[in-house]
């Protein structure tokens, strides 16, 4: 009876053991219960290449093509800027004495929650190093469906604020 007994437990901690290996379980929620994200290069890739092509627009004070680059997001869909947001950018953009602009850092948190910094040189004396005479701005990269988008950061927008 006692053989059938160790034999039993021995069948029992079999899977156990050969389950064990090297590598570290993966967590789908984090301490806070929320989803983990993973970015790869290409992601970063991608972000960057929409944020080099947005800045290239905005440098060249184009804010209608910048402004073109910009959505919202809506119930998991992604829409672009209407036209009296669409506006509205353009306006507020061109009050702006532009002499330079940077990209300044990028935060990946999760597919909603993410942060690209912008500096804008708003004085002739301005340095984009040292951030004299510079305004800052956020954009929000976004993903849906596997592909990025840039959006104008919104604190109450879906997501965002979750991971920081």
């Amino acid at each position: 009876m006692r053989t059938v007994k160790y034999l039993l437990i021995a069948f029992l901690a079999l899977p156990l053991v050969f389950s064990c290996t090297d590598k570290k379980p993966t967590s789908e929620v984090d301490e806070n219960g929320l989803p983990v994200f993973e970015f790869s290069n290409q992601d970063s890739t991608n972000i960057m290449s929409l944020a080099n092509d947005y800045m290239t627009f905005f440098g060249q004070q184009n804010y209608e093509a910048a402004s073109d680059m910009l959505y919202i997001v809506r119930n998991d869909s992604i829409f672009p800027l209407d036209n009296e947001q669409r506006n509205g950018f353009v306006q507020a953009m061109k009050v702006l004495p532009v002499y330079g602009t940077a990209l300044k850092e990028l935060k990946l948190y999760s597919d909603r929650d993410n942060e690209l910094r912008i500096a804008v040189q708003v004085s002739e004396d301005g340095n984009l190093e040292t951030e004299k005479g510079t305004i800052n701005f956020m954009l929000n990269p976004v993903q849906v469906e596997g592909q990025w988008y840039l959006t104008l950061r919104d604190k109450y927008a879906e997501g965002v604020g979750l991971y920081h």
